[in-house]
């Protein structure tokens, strides 16, 4: 048979089973209660995370109300680059519009003086002339207006 304690030290051990019980149950009682408060704040934490992430695309904010230096700009295109530049390709077929050879108006242009030296230049000869001509989109057909511009070479400037 077992050696069975005094009665003096099994009431010492039955007080000191109840005392350390009374501590377990304090022990689970904080354990709950900080648990509990854990699932609380990883609750708020979530709720902040979603706050922090809404933006004017995934909320009803307007776009004006987003910060510009967090904000990652979406591409939203599904086109790919080409290689191509823009404007006409080489070996395209190129299309001008001709200059009229019978304009509906004619304006010719004189210069007065030089652009050098400022010298009178209503006597020089002229050694050229350069055309443009102005296409007004007026009902059709256009109207062509044609600017002759004269240039004269200054005897003292040799321009």
């Amino acid at each position: 048979m077992p050696d069975v304690p005094p009665a003096g030290e099994l009431a010492a051990l039955r007080a000191r089973a109840a005392e350390l019980e009374e501590r377990l149950a304090a022990r689970d009682a904080q354990l709950e209660a900080a648990q509990a408060r854990l699932a609380e704040l990883a609750e708020q934490i979530e709720e902040l995370r979603r706050r922090l992430g809404r933006d004017s695309s995934t909320s009803s904010r307007p776009p004006s109300s987003d910060d510009p230096y967090t904000k990652k700009p979406r591409d939203r295109s599904l086109r790919r680059k080409s290689g191509r530049g823009p404007g006409k390709q080489p070996g395209a077929q190129s299309s001008t519009l001709r200059q009229s050879p019978d304009p509906d108006d004619r304006v010719e242009c004189w210069p007065v003086a030089c652009g050098a030296c400022g010298a009178d230049l209503s006597g020089a000869a002229a050694t050229g002339m350069q055309k443009r001509q102005v296409f007004e989109a007026a009902p059709p057909p256009p109207m062509v207006t044609e600017y002759r511009v004269v240039i004269k070479s200054c005897p003292p400037a040799g321009r």
